[in-house]
């Protein structure tokens, strides 16, 4: 059986950081997308929730002299199993939000792409606990320019 969260729970928005890396200054941009999401129920560090992001591209529009933004919609289903179900009821949380990726280009681009990598996903806890709400996603992410 699979169940989102109740309507008495609000599912908030995912934080979403895309950060590129280091040397990455030209064309193609290796970015790491990091996706931090408050689960609707605990889940277990042992147990990571599957989550397998596509990413696409929006669009892309000038900013200013040589500055561009990439309009990134990622969408995905975050499957788990809560810490108290012992198997009974999987819980899934849907993620389809836009997110920006800054780059930049001294010519104007005529052709931006996306390409992404393998999503890898955990359950981030403090000290030692055994479950958390607090779920995160990194995928990388290229962005070619030309």
């Amino acid at each position: 059986m699979s169940c989102g969260c109740t309507n008495s729970k609000k599912v908030h928005a995912a934080v979403i950081t895309p950060v590129l890396a280091a040397g990455s200054v030209a064309s193609p941009y290796f970015v790491q997308v990091n996706i931090s999401q408050r689960l609707c129920k605990k889940a277990c560090v042992n147990n990571p929730p599957v989550f397998n992001p596509v990413f696409s591209l929006v669009g892309f529009d000038q900013v200013g002299t040589g500055q561009y933004v990439a309009t990134v919609k990622v969408e995905g289903v975050i499957a788990y199993t809560p810490c108290d179900s012992n198997g009974c009821c999987d819980k899934t949380q849907v993620i389809s939000q836009e997110f920006t990726i800054p780059f930049s280009s001294t010519a104007v681009p005529t052709t931006v792409t996306i390409t992404q990598g393998v999503a890898v996903n955990a359950i981030s806890v403090t000290g030692c606990q055994v479950c958390s709400r607090a779920f995160v996603s990194e995928t990388p992410v290229i962005l070619t320019v030309a």
